[in-house]
């Protein structure tokens, strides 16, 4: 039971992450503001215990597609971090 509630809070860990981010890039914050990194350190924070949770989770066929979805929602998350702090700094310069 507990097994199968990891595999839905790494989901849910996962979508929260993906609206902040998609909230904090539609709609910036002021310079300042206390939630203007918010997406940054949720992705630090979040996504490894995401990715820790959802691969200990239930294994079996009903969570196999959820599992699936979190792990790689969460990998490509990192991804677009390491790629937005490398090549956003020296192409584009933000």
């Amino acid at each position: 039971m507990i097994r199968k509630r990891l595999v839905n809070l790494s989901f849910a860990a996962f979508i929260m992450i993906a609206v902040v981010l998609v909230y904090s890039f539609a709609f910036p914050f002021e310079a300042g503001h206390p939630l203007q990194g918010l997406w940054f350190g949720l992705i630090i924070t979040v996504t490894p215990f995401g990715i820790i949770a959802a691969w200990f989770g239930k294994q079996g066929r009903e969570a196999a597609k959820l599992r699936g979805i979190a792990i790689t929602g969460h990998l490509v998350l990192i991804l677009f971090l390491f790629l937005y702090m490398t090549l956003g700094y020296v192409f584009f310069g933000v």
